[in-house]
């Protein structure tokens, strides 16, 4: 155990980005900070990770990032409307409530929310650096909630020496004016990193048959600094404020004159955080915040929904051993909303065992004890046997557990006999690389849910008039084949298609998710300066609340002209073809738009 093994999970925040200009591959070599307890080759991982990076979403021709990370296997979102309206982003057909969301460190799921899940609607990728999406249940990993996956994101860091910085401006369809600034410092000791997003939008009418436009802006700041004490000790901060206001729609129309529904939401986070060695053994220690405000003003009726998250965390990691490896640690999170209070203690350990070169096996387990509820024990088993040099088995098996939100358990729509859903996930996976960046891949997967908590618009046991939440069971199984190829030295192809089976205990099918989901990109370097590409989603078999709803075919494009070494200037386009479709019923999506926009970093 050495500084370097200490400090990676720093200096990983700080990883350089692919040029600019560079092909658009998948670096086979990449690490994963999330996936186990310390830092891991993807290569060593038995848990599916996708890794976004910086230079991914810059590329993209998409303005929200969930749009982008529907291109990825095994992840699709259904959206109220445009930017800024409820999005929920699923993974393997498990929704946002199932999706844990951290950014720097930081649990944003919105407490407040009825399925304590974050809401992607006006998340965009201005200040962002890398992404990591995890499939499978993670709750022995993350804790309750993980049953589904768990998403992490970084905000911008410096990775150059000295004073640095980037910035972007843009503008386009639907008076989109997005703005970003970005800078930094980085010496020695000192890693500190400030950003400031802007966006505004007048949007388009969130209702498919409505007639005025929802629009939506939102002011983003994100800090994270970390001080080395010395060789092998450090301290650092992350934090962000987010202050939002959007327009939107009730399902059915535009709502009653003057059309001012509204949400406003007042978002902010804090995390605390040390690293230090004693002897052999590193410890990690932090402490996190996070808060959030929303008023939704309905037909002169404002609805308040106010919620907070503290959470305590220290871990231990030591070597047994030149093949064994072992991370020992407890949490405490306490989650307040509505008047009402849950906490979770929890202790954790997770053993990583690589018996040869070719085999890593990591176990996880983790017992919570929940305030309102019975104690649990979760676990996890990941392996990856690397079978061939170009040939990579994995495997998991994981349990997993979700209490009731608060919402669900206390508001006029739940019960508070509701008891926490027990789950168990697996999944089997083949890759197999053929030379560069090239590689294809197969995935199956299944995940069974006890007890889920879930909307009955049909129930009428809360007398509500419109529905209330039940209990049922569940099953999500399928399978992700996704791969690239390089169709010469300019010239990327890049796919993935995902069969997702999703269905309650008596067989019908869940709502918004898609059985076949299929996405094709093309990147071309077009000269020294030039470069370009297309993507294609098409989105087939899928059930709504008025039933089946229609498949649908979207194309995005983006270019980009190179200015300078430091500079560029790029056009997107989403829905070249201005495809009519809807990915929620009832709820519009954006016609063909264009935007321009300029990138520099100094």
């Amino acid at each position: 155990m050495n500084r370097t093994h200490l400090l990676t999970s720093c200096a990983l925040l700080a990883l350089t980005t692919a040029p600019a200009f560079a092909q658009e591959v998948i670096d086979l070599g990449q690490i994963t900070v999330s996936a186990n307890q310390d830092e891991t080759a993807l290569e060593r991982s038995g848990t599916t990770v996708e890794i976004v990076t910086e230079d991914d979403l810059n590329r993209a021709a998409d303005t929200r990032v969930s749009d982008y990370l529907t291109g990825l296997p095994g992840v699709s979102a259904s959206s109220n409307g445009g930017l800024g309206t409820a999005t929920n982003l699923r993974i393997r057909g498990l929704g946002g409530e199932y999706v844990p969301v951290l950014l720097d460190g930081i649990d944003i799921a919105d407490p407040a929310s009825s399925g304590n899940g974050f809401d992607w609607g006006g998340m965009t990728g201005s200040n962002l650096s890398r992404i990591e999406v995890l499939k499978g249940s993670q709750s022995a990993r993350y804790g309750v909630s993980a049953v589904g996956g768990v998403v992490t994101m970084q905000s911008w860091v410096p990775t150059e020496q000295g004073v640095s910085g980037q910035g972007m401006v843009e503008y386009g369809t639907y008076n989109t004016r997005r703005a970003a600034l970005s800078l930094g410092v980085l010496n020695d000791r000192t890693e500190l990193g400030l950003s400031l997003s802007r966006v505004q939008t007048d949007g388009f009418s969130a209702n498919a048959a409505g007639t005025e436009d929802d629009g939506y802006e939102q002011t983003l700041v994100n800090l994270r600094a970390v001080y080395h004490l010395s060789d092998t000790a450090l301290i650092g901060l992350s934090a962000f404020y987010l202050d939002a206001e959007g327009e939107f729609d009730e399902w059915g129309g535009d709502g009653a004159a003057p059309y001012d529904e509204t949400n406003t939401r007042e978002a902010k986070g804090v995390r605390l955080f040390s690293e230090f060695m004693t002897g052999a053994v590193s410890h990690a220690l932090s402490y996190s915040y996070f808060e959030t405000d929303r008023i939704s003003s309905s037909n002169g009726f404002d609805t308040p929904f106010k919620g907070d998250r503290k959470k305590l965390e220290y871990k231990a990691s030591f070597d047994l051993g030149p093949v064994l490896a072992m991370h020992l640690g407890a949490d405490n999170t306490r989650e307040e909303a509505a008047g009402a209070t849950a906490e979770i203690t929890g202790v954790f350990a997770e053993a990583v065992y690589t018996p040869t070169d070719r085999l890593d096996i990591v176990t996880s387990v983790r017992h919570d004890d929940h305030s309102n509820f019975s104690d649990k024990t979760t676990g996890r088993i990941a392996l990856a046997w690397r079978i061939q040099d170009d040939l990579i088995l994995r495997a998991q098996a994981a349990t997993g557990y979700k209490p009731p939100s608060l919402y669900q358990l206390t508001s006029v729509y739940g019960n508070p006999a509701f008891q926490p859903e027990e789950s168990t996930s697996y999944e089997l996976g083949l890759e197999k690389r053929f030379g560069g960046s090239d590689f294809i891949r197969a995935t199956l997967f299944q995940t069974d849910i006890d007890g889920q908590v879930f909307w009955d618009g049909a129930s009428v046991r809360c007398a509500s008039g419109f529905g209330c939440y039940e209990v049922q069971d569940f099953t999500a199984k399928g399978l992700e084949l996704s791969g690239q190829y390089a169709l010469s030295d300019t010239v990327n192809l890049v796919a993935s298609y995902t069969l997702t089976d999703a269905k309650d205990g008596t067989g019908v099918q869940a709502m918004r998710v898609p059985r076949h989901d299929l996405e094709i990109g093309v990147d071309a370097e077009l000269g020294t300066k030039l470069r370009g590409g297309v993507s294609l989603n098409h989105v087939a078999d899928r059930t709504d609340t008025i039933g089946a709803v229609p498949d649908y075919t979207v194309v995005n494009a983006h270019m980009a002209y190179k200015l300078s070494d430091t500079s560029e200037a790029y056009l997107r386009i989403e829905n070249l073809t201005d495809e009519d479709y809807e990915t929620a019923a009832g709820y519009a999506t954006s016609g063909r738009a264009f935007y321009f926009g300029l990138r520099a970093s100094f």
